[in-house]
């Protein structure tokens, strides 16, 4: 009897302890289940958040830039040498003036920030989630106080030159400093995302020259497309009036901008207008569309991956630029106190000269004492459509007063309306010019070889009504840069060496109707320094799919052209070229800085150029 109650109290205790056991088990599975719950919720909660914080950069570079395009319009002064500054300054503006001005611009985006964002539901359709999108670029937004532990510094100046009522176009870049609040709640769960960043804008007139390549129909002449790749390397401003084209990873170390066109005019865009760009494998997709991101879109398919980098940002909708429609400024700036010829050039020669007296001496550094350093301009120039020809030889200094050798030798001073000419750097036609070239290399073989087209204090523009024939190498007496934007082994780009902006030598080469060839007879691996510009045409290779294979155009400067000219053709297989040329491009930076050849054409508008959205931090919270 004694044993049956042990037993059944035994029995008893194993019951308890299992169904204490099956207790805690069922308690933990339902803990579990709560957990895994609120974890998920907070999974979903933190991608509605970050896809809200992508949004918000979305909306700054498209309704938000619009927005800033008429704020800009009405408080940036066109006559003050600075946009925002006032008159002070010839390096930079007055920093208290532009964070005073940007505060005037700040108050009137944030009253328009607020009207599209304040109140907005971004959740997706059919979520029962909410979705909220603030942007500080004042102390309030929404109503509500900026978020604890972040502040806004003032905008300020960011690069750029001051306009001297020269006539030079210059561009001015301006920040105004933003929090971005993105907030998503989906149940119980909540997520916030805090970013801080700068908007960055640029305005004003900027010259053409500023740009490493812009287009107005980013394709040949006969409708081509035009792929950037891997083996694309841009280290400047980039700019269509149209739409880009991406195949795996092209790199461009400036902004980049697209206004979107899919007609683009002469003068307007002469249809509709749609932000975007296309991707190898996917065709053409929107900006709104973009994955991840507008700003770093990604594409992935059976040919490859296709992700340009943006280091500079990235604008979708930016402003359509209209090329110039004539070459007036031009031709009235070489009549004035330039070089002006009514029919065709044969041959126009650039060279560098040291003088001691009429004795040519090396122009070693420093010169001796009493030598001069003289610019040369050797015009070989049409009579009667070409039956005969002339051949004029002029020279400046570094003081710019122009002189013409005459019939016996001697130099003397060029004299209109009775007073000594000073040059103003412009050599005009009417017609076109047949062969452009700095002096001849002293072996064929080495481009090292070639002495300076441009004296170090040269600033020099060829501009022509027809074509331009580039038939020899062109290069600075004191370049700006060295080397080119190289990518390295591991994918990584290594930008070109620019530390000698200070230096003055600067040439432009522009045509208005024709284009600007690198003639059939170039030498191989030709070195031009200077931008190149057609308004009608391409800068490109006259026969690129013919030719023999000629190295590459080493070119440090930039190219802007109605269609994109084609350099040669190459073998996907290898990499190499077949024919023509390669690419070998370095920016000059010191385009960015204001710089520009003598009456080179400007974009003629004042207003915002492009916009980047730049991302320096950011945190994220669980409520």
């Amino acid at each position: 009897m004694r044993n049956k109650g042990i037993a059944i109290v035994l029995a008893l205790a194993t019951v308890l302890v299992v169904s204490g056991i099956g207790t805690l088990i069922f308690t933990r599975t339902i803990r579990e289940i709560r957990h895994g719950a609120q974890d998920q919720g907070i999974v979903q909660t933190l991608m509605l958040a970050r896809g809200a914080a992508n949004l918000g950069g979305s909306l700054l570079a498209t309704r938000g830039r619009e927005r800033l395009e008429r704020i800009v319009q009405q408080t940036a002064s066109s006559t003050d040498r600075w946009a925002y500054g006032g008159n002070t300054g010839t390096e930079a503006p007055d920093p208290v003036l532009v964070a005073q001005a940007l505060a005037n611009v700040a108050d009137r985006f944030q009253s328009d920030l607020d009207g599209f964002l304040c109140g907005k539901n971004f959740a997706p359709d059919g979520l029962p989630a909410e979705v909220r999108v603030r942007v500080y670029v004042t102390t309030s937004a929404c109503g509500e106080p900026l978020p604890p532990k972040t502040h806004l510094p003032p905008g300020r100046f960011v690069e750029g030159a001051p306009r001297t009522g020269t006539g030079s176009g210059v561009s001015q870049t301006y920040a105004l400093p933003f929090v971005m609040v993105a907030e998503a709640s989906l149940g119980q769960a909540r997520r916030n995302i805090v970013l801080q960043g700068e908007y960055r804008f640029t305005i004003g007139r900027s010259s053409f020259a500023r740009y490493a390549l812009f287009t107005n129909v980013h394709a040949l002449p006969n409708g081509t497309g035009v792929w950037f790749t891997d083996r694309t390397l841009f280290d400047g401003p980039v700019h269509t009036n149209g739409h880009f084209r991406f195949y795996r990873s092209p790199w461009f170390g400036g902004e980049v901008t697209s206004a979107g066109c899919l007609s683009p005019g002469s003068q307007s865009c002469q249809g509709q207008t749609v932000p975007g760009a296309y991707f190898y494998g996917e065709g053409f997709v929107r900006d709104r569309n973009m994955q991840p991101s507008a700003a770093r879109p990604s594409y992935r398919n059976p040919y490859g991956t296709h992700a340009p980098e943006f280091t500079a940002g990235v604008d979708w909708n930016a402003s359509f630029i209209p090329l110039p429609p004539n070459s007036q400024d031009q031709r009235t700036a070489a009549q004035e106190s330039g070089l002006y010829f009514s029919d065709d050039i044969r041959s126009l020669k650039l060279y560098r000269k040291c003088l001691l007296g009429e004795t040519e001496v090396a122009c070693s550094e420093p010169l001796g004492p009493g030598a001069l350093k003289l610019q040369y301009i050797e015009v070989t120039y049409c009579k009667n459509q070409c039956n005969q020809t002339a051949t004029e030889v002029y020279r400046y200094g570094l003081d710019g007063l122009l002189y013409q050798k005459d019939n016996g030798g001697l130099f003397v001073p060029v004299l209109r309306d009775g007073a000594p000419v000073r040059f103003n750097g412009v050599i005009y036609t009417d017609g076109e010019v047949r062969s452009l070239s700095g002096p001849e290399r002293s072996r064929a073989t080495d481009p090292a070889t070639a002495p300076p087209a441009l004296a170090e204090f040269a600033q020099i523009t060829v501009a022509a009504q027809g074509d331009i024939r580039i038939t020899g190498d062109l290069k600075y007496e004191k370049p700006p840069c060295t080397g080119v934007p190289t990518r390295e082994p591991d994918g990584t780009v290594t930008p070109a060496v620019c530390d000698n902006l200070g230096v003055q030598n600067v040439l432009g080469v522009y045509s208005q109707e024709g284009s600007v060839w690198i003639a059939r007879e170039a030498p191989r691996d030709i070195h031009i320094h200077g931008t190149l510009m057609s308004s009608r045409g391409v800068v490109g290779v006259e026969d690129y799919n013919s030719i023999p294979e000629k190295g590459s155009v080493y070119l440090l400067g930039g190219i802007i052209e109605y269609y994109y000219g084609a350099f040669g053709t190459f073998d996907p297989a290898t990499g190499r070229n077949r024919t023509g040329y390669g690419r070998a491009f370095t920016y000059d930076r010191r385009f960015l800085q204001g710089l520009a050849p003598p009456f080179f054409p400007t974009t003629g508008q004042d207003r915002v150029t492009s916009v980047s959205v730049f991302s320096y931090g950011q945190r994220e919270q669980v409520y």
